[in-house]
């Protein structure tokens, strides 16, 4: 029974997909979601330093590896201006995490997963904010750290690319 529904539905599909129309919508639909997806607008909605330590909560980051680290190396001065950069340890080492703050701030809840989850949402909060609603989804898209021989290092989905 299933396997002739799942025939009916590709069938129907093909055809769908086969008129002209449907075409021309289908093709600009694609390229519209694409461009979409390699123009994005990233924006530092929130920071947070400490010694040798710097957060930056990012709205719309880049997706790609490569568009993450081009991002850092063309706003990188900028954001040393604005927010006073990094500031190194005596040796002059310094992690920059880039997190991603999509959902926004949240309130914490007292239990972050439900009991039939495998997983367990992660929080990250920042003191410094006064509001309940304090609390970003833990997501660290990229991680800079700067060594102390100048040099720096990207991870990136736990990869690390030497710049």
């Amino acid at each position: 029974m299933t396997r002739i529904f799942l025939r009916h539905c590709i069938k129907w599909i093909v055809e769908l997909l086969m008129s002209r129309k449907n075409i021309t919508v289908s093709v600009l639909l694609a390229s519209l979601l694409l461009f979409r997806f390699f123009v994005r607008n990233p924006e530092i909605i929130h920071v947070e330093q400490s010694v040798a330590m710097m957060d930056l909560v990012i709205k719309e980051p880049p997706l790609t590896r490569k568009g993450k680290i081009t991002w850092w190396e063309s706003n990188e001065t900028i954001i040393k201006k604005k927010y006073g950069s990094p500031k190194g340890d005596e040796n002059g080492v310094y992690f920059i995490n880039l997190l991603d703050g999509g959902n926004g701030l949240q309130k914490l809840a007292e239990d972050s997963s439900n009991w039939f989850s495998f997983t367990q949402r992660k929080f990250y909060c920042f003191d410094e904010i006064k509001s309940e609603e304090r609390c970003f989804e833990n997501h660290i898209i990229m991680t800079i750290f700067h060594d102390e021989s100048n040099k720096v290092h990207y991870l990136i989905n736990d990869e690390e690319i030497l710049n």
